[in-house]
């Protein structure tokens, strides 16, 4: 009797991957093989907290409405000058009017102070020309009953000699004393206003006296911090507390009584300089930049922000660092480094940059997006009761601008590449050879997605469409890397991201 020998055929394995972690934070740090299989390695340029890939933030030119009644009727603020060398907001009240008005301040290329009426007709930008030879320290101020604009820095005497003027500002009038102090940080706190000067920086000079148009000697006392955590750079009157933040600390300045007794608790010693221009508050936090690392201060214990994506700010010049709190947010505009030889917007200037990122912080759901290729020098939460948007002024080919946030992946109408990239990856089948038989995709707008192993790589070019897409690729490898890139078309949104892949 013959026995029918049946052949066993082995089959391959067919498993479908979803790319559902769009909205997982980058993460440059961990070994890329060790990246869970749809985890981005790098993302920049796009918005992703709610899971799908959508246009990432940008800058256009900023508008304002020209009433209080009509906010939804906006006009473009004309720029006077042609570099903007740093913005600040501005408050005053009206008696006349029984109201405040809301004033946008700025300091341009030709020394002039400007401030536009945000909510009024503007066909001019009104402006005082100062005498500064640089960029003055600017800071909100009362003179007696009104709100004003206190002004800081050198100008030329008539014998061409370098000397200070400190000019205070209000709606009307201009104030000017050339004997004040050059003031580089100040604040009122409970009847006293307290000042660092440029030339005594590890001095806190204050004065129940607080017009600083009337300080001299006799009516000015001050404390001493000579010790290693450097020198006085921003003062803030946080929690009823006052806050020194210092080149490597933080100092706490509490008063009792009216004899000038004060507790003095250095709360903080820093392992690296803390950037002054990135200290921001929003409720009960206090957020800054510390060498490469986002710190969280709380008004007595200090934090690490700790995320992975964030290790791009290592080991890069961060001088010219700017951080803004809006809208539950931390706005860091900083230099950053990819693993990468791209060059996205300003990184690609003749002139070169010193930002090129900013970061926005969720500081509720802890996501990050980062927009990559703009140099920004000053960002500002222009806040009022009508219309609150967040501002920035720029270095670069864009100096004599000042543009408003927006999500439209743009700056001023330039496309910025936007890049989501995984890690590399083996499905989970070590060692084997797989192969990617299709994709679904569902995209909106156009979009290129890459798949790379040992083998080569090959692009497919995704026509943007309000459906799921089942794309054939045909991919062999062992290790798979991911890439979904966008030009920033008008509309960007990205999701239903599937692969098929088979191995044996």
């Amino acid at each position: 009797m013959f026995y029918k020998k049946t052949l066993q055929i082995k089959k391959g394995i067919e498993k479908e991957f979803e790319f559902d972690m769009f909205a997982t934070n980058q993460n440059l740090e961990t070994d890329q093989t060790q990246l869970k299989i749809g985890a981005p390695r790098k993302a920049f340029n796009f918005i992703s907290a709610d899971g799908t890939l959508k246009n990432g933030y940008g800058f256009k030119k900023l508008a304002m409405p020209e009433s209080e009644s009509n906010i939804e009727n906006e006009t473009v603020i004309s720029i006077r000058g042609n570099e903007v060398k740093n913005i600040w907001k501005h408050k005053c009240y009206d008696n006349g009017l029984d109201k405040n008005k809301y004033y946008l301040f700025y300091f341009n290329d030709e020394g002039n102070a400007c401030f536009d009426n945000l909510f009024a007709s503007r066909p001019l930008t009104t402006f005082k020309p100062t005498g500064y030879i640089d960029t003055p320290f600017v800071s909100y101020y009362r003179k007696g009953l009104q709100d004003a604009m206190l002004l800081s820095g050198d100008v030329k005497d008539d014998d061409n000699n370098t000397v200070k003027k400190v000019m205070v500002m209000t709606e009307n009038h201009t104030y000017t004393n050339e004997n004040a102090p050059k003031i580089m940080s100040c604040c009122c706190h409970y009847g006293k206003l307290f000042a660092i000067t440029a030339n005594a920086r590890g001095t806190l000079i204050y004065s129940e006296e607080n017009d600083v148009l009337e300080w001299s000697n006799e009516k000015t006392k001050d404390l001493d911090f000579s010790d290693p955590r450097g020198d006085l750079n921003k003062i803030i009157s946080f929690n009823d507390y006052l806050y020194l933040f210092r080149d490597f600390g933080i100092t706490r300045i509490s008063e009792y009584g009216k004899d000038d007794l004060f507790e003095i608790c250095h709360i903080y010693q820093a392992d690296s300089y803390i950037n002054p221009n990135t200290i921001a508050e929003t409720g009960d936090k206090v957020y800054f930049l510390e060498g490469g690392r986002i710190k969280v201060f709380n008004g007595s214990s200090i934090k690490d922000v700790e995320l992975d994506g964030l290790s791009i700010l290592q080991e890069n010049d961060n001088r010219f660092a700017y951080g803004e709190c809006f809208d539950g947010k931390y706005y860091l505009a900083c230099r950053g480094s990819f693993d990468d030889d791209n060059l996205v917007g300003c990184e690609g200037e003749q002139g070169g940059f010193k930002n090129n990122l900013l970061i926005v912080y969720d500081t509720l759901s802890k996501h990050i997006d980062i927009m990559r290729g703009v140099d920004i020098k000053k960002l500002l939460a222009l806040t009022n009761k009508f219309k609150s948007k967040l501002v920035a002024c720029f270095n670069g080919k864009h100096k004599g601008k000042i543009g408003e946030l927006v999500k439209n992946g743009k700056v001023f109408d330039e496309n910025l590449d936007a890049v989501w990239e995984s890690g590399k990856t083996d499905f989970g089948f070590n060692g084997k050879l797989k192969r990617i038989k299709s994709f679904l995709i569902k995209s909106e707008g156009d979009c290129l997605v890459t798949f790379k192993s040992e083998r080569g790589e090959k692009t497919f070019a995704v026509k943007g469409k309000e459906v799921v897409q089942n794309i054939r690729a045909n991919i062999l490898g062992n290790q798979f890397i991911v890439k979904i890139e966008s030009q920033q078309c008008d509309m960007v949104y990205i999701s239903n991201f599937v692969l098929k892949v088979s191995c044996g």
